[in-house]
C-alpha cells in the first residue's frame, strides 16, 4: 500500500483513525500501527492539544515576512552536523522550538498559555522579535548568515 500526506507535511506522528503514525530518522520512513489496546486518554493529552491549539493561534497572527524568514531559516538550520540525522523541519517546527527554548529562559520567560498577537505591538515578544534576535538569544542555533533574518512578528 502506498501513502500519499497532503498538504506538504514533511514528518508526521500522532493518531488518527485507531491508527498510530511515528517518524523515523532516515526521514523516508513513517509507520502507522493499530492503537495499542488499552490505551485511555490521560490528562496529558489535554495539556498537550491545548498548547499546539495556542501556539497555532499564535503563528497563524504572525507577519507573513518573519513566516518566511523562519522557513528560509529552517533549510539552513536542517543542514547542520546536528540536525543532519532529524527529519527535515519546517518554518512552523522551528518557530515551536523558539517558543519552548524561549519558555524556559529563566531571565524573560515566555508564557506559552498567554500567547496573543495583540501583545506583539506592545513589544512584550522582543526576546524573539525576530529569528536573528532569537538566534543572538539563544532560543535557536547559529547558522550561516543568519542576521538577514530581520523580519518581524
Amino acid at each position: 500500500m502506498k501513502v500519499k500526506f497532503r498538504y506538504g507535511i514533511k514528518s508526521y506522528s500522532g493518531t488518527l483513525d485507531e491508527l498510530v503514525f511515528a517518524a523515523y530518522e532516515d526521514r523516508n520512513v513513517v509507520i502507522g500501527r493499530e492503537l495499542p489496546s488499552g490505551f485511555e486518554r490521560q490528562a496529558q493529552h489535554d495539556v498537550i492539544a491545548n498548547y499546539s491549539v495556542k501556539l497555532g493561534e499564535f503563528y497563524r497572527g504572525l507577519s507573513e515576512g518573519f513566516k518566511s524568514d523562519l522557513a528560509a531559516y529552517s533549510k539552513q538550520m536542517y543542514n547542520l552536523k546536528a540536525y543532519s540525522k532529524k527529519i527535515a523541519g519546517s518554518g512552523y517546527s522551528v518557530f515551536v522550538k523558539m517558543i519552548w527554548a524561549a519558555s524556559k529562559d529563566a531571565n524573560s520567560p515566555v508564557d506559552v498559555m498567554s500567547l496573543s498577537v495583540d501583545d506583539i505591538s506592545a513589544g512584550a515578544y522582543s526576546m524573539i522579535e525576530s529569528v536573528k534576535v532569537a538566534v543572538d538569544n539563544g532560543y535557536l542555533p547559529l547558522v550561516e548568515d543568519y542576521e538577514v533574518y530581520t523580519n518581524t512578528l
